[in-house]
């Protein structure tokens, strides 16, 4: 329900009655429809049709829908927020919620994961068309923003606050990635309110909506509903009366009118035809004739349910049937709910009288659509006095009880009304519209509402699963077997067809205390057997057994809590197909030049999460237990990307965490050296940094020292403050200071005797080299700074050099030169150098050299590269018209943001260019095969020898799949392998029909990814065969990154 523009205070809460959802039917109508949005030109249904398709069979009785207030939501692109007066972030007052909060359809696909890991099959979101900003009253002033998209302006243009035609038509594709149906909300009723009262024109100059429906002659100018003259009047008058007046200002369509009639179905179809949605909720049906909205179903192809605000089941059923919608929202059963479940008033007197009008829906009550509250509606946990347990329990009913259940969001985050007080007065649109990431007044957020541990969250997942898993619970007949002041009982049966004779049986108790023992005789349609075990899904530990007796010579008996639910069923044996959700918030902990530490919030999943496995730059790099994990592998000052993958015990694997990209800073200079002198021929030295691991025994040979008689090495311990260690000769000699291991701190130490000294031994080289003279730098970009000095001498020899900038230790080189490649443009830094010998020593600094670095420069390149054979890369190049070239081997590459890509910005000052080659730094080189490859000013890509512009595009392997000319139109073809555990029937890895008739699937893999896999058609009955019908072995493909394609064939199906 919507809260009209221009909302006249005199209207009472009747208001609400009249915004219905609509649901999908599955027909087609062939005719060019216009494309919603973008205006520039037409496309055929045909087309269209190609492009867009409903998910399986389009919202059913099989499906569980949650609902999504757009706006509220999340926030996915803030490129399309309102700006001014028009959006308020905050929510302390009643007047913050008439404001746009900036939610959008890039912020429902970035959390379909949460609403799969519950477990819905399907979404409802708010209408999609371009809305009236404001209301006559307020017109410009942004006040009362029509956040909820029910009074349009532009019915065939998308809501720009929410995304472009293509943004809601890849939300629709992404549902269906992941199984999720998508229900679009409908306004075929009216369009914002432009005209005054019985206005027959439009009075305001520029207030009107976009043509066509700037026509006065498509509307009724009758006024607005006099409230007074149809509550509680059911007769043919009053639904006349409602079908041709103005709700509450909003400009009513004249479905008489051909013209208009004929302009909102082409609207409405053009979203369906466009992006494939599944269903439509019809808002304010109650004021359309149901014969209208059945054209209207008929005409866009999909199942529609409809909002009547009325708990008189007579009225509402009007709606449903063959000459009507194919569902409703349950009002009826809505306010009985309520009633008893809420506020714990007799199920006699409520659930049971609302069922017992079933009959009215002439075979239609699978169809009811049942909740507990909606964004028209105070939060059910605020009616129910904050109490977890009765949500629950009103949850658990709507799963179980005929018809398909829909939950509004942020429900299962235990959250009632934002200030935790009912609202009444007229229909509830404020402080039950809560944001699903609360801000403050300036946008920052405060908190976010997408926890997927809270216990409502998991029990909602659990009745999901459930549903799913019992067909009777969607399709079977409901009967009641008990019904009390505190107690209800029914059962849900299959009586024909497909799993015939099914039953469940759900129990309730809205008592505020105690426990009930009832027996409860079974239904004489049952066939469960005296001796049938039936298990409490909610709790399997809860077990009853069908004992003989009662009235119908079966019964059970059954124990219930204060305010629970239980749903009795024989257990069904299914193998675990369902995988934990991914990890989410990964973050790094301690990250060293040596170590990286991180962790993530746990996975959920419905049997138990065993394991995780965490990736680095794409490639599995270990497993974990637990939520965390230290990489001990890394190098200092490098970028390196970590995912997660969480895997439960049957195999089953989630989708990847985000992606965490951590740098690690510059080794410690925090070493340790020894000098040992003990007669071994090669002593060993098997250490470890305090508290950290021990090398493999006997650890590592130590060689001579330059002090005749000694040997000596040298172990740096990164964030450590000692080194453990204890001496061997490598054939089982152990010194090890009588068990208790030696211990040095930071610097250089001499053992001898048994005794530990500070420095090195007598006789050895204290004398350190002499400073580096004649620093310079040559040519200085924007980023890079290459420096060169004179060669230091020493006694003994240099053994290398370390390089500083403005103080702090950059890195060290064997050469005199060091190129500093971290550099920002326009900036000023002091750069020393020092050396040192094999003994430690080291020298003063030289004289610092003051190097300004230019403002960076627009000429420039960026290259990507990745080469999985190089671990470490470099890029030798020369500019375009010099014959100068870097000296070998080049500039070293930085891991980049993306995963397996090196990357490197070169400066190209006045050179429209430049040529290049890389290598390892090791002598393999890749050349293009001798030709070098050309680059010029801009960004590229550069992998598998093919270089394109712009950044990297993720790895990825598209399939195009030719199938026999015997394979049903209808098939579902499946990728089975290594990659997904063998699932026959994977959702995840199912290809889309094209309309050639070939099948294709894209997803994103890691470059050098060896996969094994064979095409099916859902089950290995159906599996692919040679063209002689017998089984193949299975395929196999190495990645090499990049967007790669496959062209396969299979010869012929197993079964056909």
């Amino acid at each position: 329900m919507h809260r009209p523009l221009s909302i006249h205070r005199r209207l009472t809460r009747k208001l609400a009655f009249f915004f219905l959802f609509a649901a999908m039917l599955l027909t087609g109508v062939i005719q060019p429809v216009a494309v919603p949005g973008d205006h520039s030109g037409l496309m055929t249904l045909s087309a269209l049709k190609a492009e867009a398709a409903k998910l399986g069979n389009g919202l059913d009785e099989n499906d569980t829908i949650y609902q999504i207030m757009v706006d509220r939501f999340n926030d996915g692109d803030s490129s399309n927020n309102a700006t001014g007066d028009a959006i308020r972030y905050g929510e302390t007052s009643e007047e913050d919620f008439r404001y746009m909060k900036g939610g959008d359809w890039q912020g429902i696909i970035d959390k379909l994961s949460y609403i799969k890991n519950m477990g819905y099959t399907a979404i409802w979101i708010s209408p999609v068309a371009e809305p009236q900003m404001t209301n006559r009253e307020n017109n410009g002033s942004g006040k009362n923003t029509a956040y909820h998209g029910y009074n349009m302006k532009d019915p065939n243009s998308a809501n720009h606050y929410f995304g472009t035609k293509e943004k809601l038509k890849e939300l629709v594709d992404s549902a269906h990635n992941l199984g999720i149906k998508v229900v679009i909300d409908v306004v075929p009723n009216h369009v914002g309110d432009y005209m005054l009262g019985t206005n027959a024109y439009y009075d305001v100059a520029g207030l009107q909506p976009a043509a066509p429906f700037n026509n006065p002659s498509w509307y009724h100018h009758n006024g607005d509903i006099d409230w007074s003259l149809t509550d509680g009047n059911y007769t043919q008058w009053a639904q006349d009366y409602l079908e041709n007046h103005d709700l509450g200002g909003l400009d009513d369509i004249d479905f008489d009118n051909a013209s208009a009639k004929q302009a909102v179905f082409d609207s409405i179809k053009g979203w369906f035809d466009y992006t494939g949605a599944d269903g439509a909720r019809v808002d304010a049906a109650k004021l359309v004739n149901p014969s209208v909205l059945h054209e209207l179903q008929s005409y866009i192809g999909v199942n529609t349910f409809g909002e009547n605000f009325d708990g008189n089941a007579e009225f509402v059923s009007r709606w449903v049937g063959s000459n009507a919608e194919w569902g409703m929202l349950d009002f009826p059963m809505f306010f009985s709910i309520l009633n008893s479940f809420a506020y714990g008033q007799s199920f006699d007197s409520n659930i049971k009288s609302t069922l017992a009008q079933d009959y009215l829906y002439n075979g239609s009550e699978n169809h009811m659509v049942t909740f507990i509250d909606n964004h028209d509606r105070n939060r059910f946990l605020t009616e129910a006095g904050g109490s977890v347990d009765k949500l629950q329990n009103a949850l658990a009913f709507i799963f179980t009880v005929r018809g398909l259940p829909v939950v509004f969001q942020g429900t299962e985050q235990n959250k009632g009304n934002g200030n935790g007080q009912i609202m009444s007065g007229g229909i509830a649109d404020t402080w039950n519209r809560w944001s699903m990431v609360k801000r403050d007044s300036n946008g920052n957020v405060l908190e976010n509402y997408f926890n997927e541990n809270t216990n409502t969250y998991q029990f909602v997942a659990k009745l999901n699963k459930i549903r799913q898993n019992y067909a009777a619970l969607r399709t079977g007949k409901q009967r009641e077997m008990w019904s009390a002041q505190n107690l209800y009982a029914f059962s849900r049966r299959i009586d024909s067809g497909t799993n015939l004779g099914q039953e469940v049986i759900s129990v309730f108790s809205n008592a505020s205390s105690g426990t009930q023992t009832v027996t409860i005789p079974l239904r004489t349609e049952s066939t469960l057997a005296v001796g049938t075990v039936l298990t409490n899904q909610l709790n399997t530990s809860d077990i009853v057994t069908v004992q003989s007796g009662g009235s119908t010579g079966k019964q059970i008996t059954v124990s219930i809590n204060a305010n629970a639910s239980k749903i009795y069923a024989p257990q069904i044996s299914q193998p675990d197909t369902t995988a934990p959700s991914a990890p989410t918030n990964v973050t790094a902990g301690t990250v060293t030049g040596s170590s990286a530490t991180i962790s993530w919030t746990a996975s959920t999943d419905d049997i138990g999460v065993t394991g995780y496995e965490i990736y680095r730059d794409g490639v599995l790099k270990g497993t974990s237990t637990t939520t965390s994990y230290t990489d001990t592998t890394v190098s200092p000052l490098t970028s390196y990307s970590y995912t997660v993958k969480a895997y439960d015990a049957a195999g089953n694997k989630s989708a990847l965490s985000a992606a965490l990209l951590l740098t690690t800073p510059e080794a410690a200079n925090n070493s340790v050296t020894v000098y040992y002198k003990q007669g071994y021929t090669t002593p060993y030295i098997h250490y470890r940094p305090a508290n950290g691991t021990w090398t493999t025994a006997p650890g590592v040979a130590m060689p001579a020292a330059e002090v005749a008689g000694y040997n000596k090495y040298t172990v740096n311990i990164g964030d450590a403050t000692q080194l453990e260690a204890v001496f061997n000769n490598g054939s089982g000699t152990w010194d090890n200071n009588g068990g208790l291991n030696y211990k040095f701190n930071v610097g250089t130490w001499t053992y001898s005797a048994g005794t530990i000294t500070a420095g090195a031994p007598s006789g050895g080289d204290t004398q350190a080299p002499t400073a580096p003279t004649a620093l310079a730098a040559g040519t200085v970009t924007a980023t890079s700074v290459p420096l060169t000095w004179t060669a230091s001498t020493d006694n003994v020899g240099v053994t290398g050099y370390e390089v500083y900038r403005d103080g702090a230790l950059k890195g060290t080189t064997t050469t005199t030169s060091y190129t500093d490649q971290t550099a920002a443009a326009s900036t000023t830094y002091s750069y020393t150098v020092k050396a040192y010998d094999a003994a430690g020593n080291k020298s003063e600094a030289s004289t610092a050299l003051s190097v300004t670095t230019p403002e960076a420069s627009s000429n420039s390149v960026t290259i990507y590269y990745k080469n999985t054979s190089f671990t470490n890369r470099y890029i030798h190049y020369s500019l375009n018209g010099t014959t100068t070239w870097t000296t070998a081997p080049g500039l070293a590459m930085t891991a980049s943001s993306y995963t397996g890509y090196s990357v490197a910005t070169i400066d190209l000052g006045s050179a429209n260019g430049l040529k290049a080659a890389f290598n390892n730094g090791s002598g393999t080189w890749d050349n293009n095969n001798s030709q070098n490859y050309s680059f010029g000013t801009g960004v590229y890509t550069l992998v598998n020898g093919v270089i394109t512009a712009g950044v990297p595009q993720a790895d990825s392997l598209t399939i195009v799949l030719s199938v026999p000319s015997n394979t049903p139109t209808t098939a579902d073809v499946y990728l089975s392998g290594t990659i997904n555990s063998w699932n026959a029937g994977s959702t995840d890895y199912k290809l889309t029909r094209n309309a050639n008739g070939t099948y294709s699937i894209t997803f994103l893999i890691a470059s050098g990814t060896t996969f094994q896999y064979k095409f099916t058609r859902g089950t290995w009955e159906t599996v692919e065969v040679s063209s002689s019908g017998s089984d193949i072995s299975n395929r196999s493909f190495t990645t090499s990154g990049g967007q790669q394609t496959l062209n396969l064939t299979v010869a012929k199906w197993k079964d056909l």
